[in-house]
């Protein structure tokens, strides 16, 4: 069996910056050595894959439960039923990723590094659970956990670096 990854969630309320955050974590991370795989959670939202009249697109709509599409370069599956965040990891783990970094999913129990654009997110603090760090545009956070600016990236690659070995794995 493969490894397990080390988990980090990212997580923050709508418009607070995560994506920004891992698009710039990511290269630095995989520059690092450190295989990086991402999954985002689209809370409420029906997400479109493919684009409307291509042929991956006409198999879904034709009723296909898994259609698959590969190339030279990448592949690629969509699957027409939720997914569990732990099927999600360790699809990525089978795939070689040594860190997931997730997007959402603020109910789930892995390490996370909360976001905080406005004074009214720290109410994210009380919400979430296995606070690691705080990402934002004002330190003024009474939580005893490490504090980011949230242009100070090469910090939060580092402190992600230093802690990956220490963070939950899917068991």
């Amino acid at each position: 069996m493969i490894k397990p990854p080390c988990v980090l969630q990212i997580v923050g309320y709508s418009n607070s910056g995560k994506t920004t955050l891992l698009t710039k974590l990511i290269p630095i991370l995989e520059k690092a050595g450190i295989r990086v795989g991402v999954i985002k959670h689209d809370g409420g939202h029906d997400f479109e894959w493919d684009q409307p009249g291509k042929d991956t697109w006409r198999y879904r709509e034709a009723g296909a439960s898994l259609v698959a599409i590969t190339s030279k370069t990448k592949t690629a599956i969509v699957e027409q039923k939720p997914q569990e965040l732990s099927v999600l990891i360790q699809r990525l783990a089978d795939a070689g990723a040594q860190l997931v970094l997730v997007e959402g999913f603020k109910r789930e129990g892995y390490p996370k590094l909360a976001l905080l654009r406005r004074p009214e997110d720290e109410e994210l603090l009380s919400i979430v659970t296995n606070l690691v760090g705080i990402v934002g545009w004002s330190d003024k956070h009474q939580q005893g956990l490490p504090f980011f600016d949230i242009n100070d990236i090469d910090n939060v690659a580092n402190f992600v670096r230093e802690r990956v070995s220490v963070w939950h794995c899917q068991n």
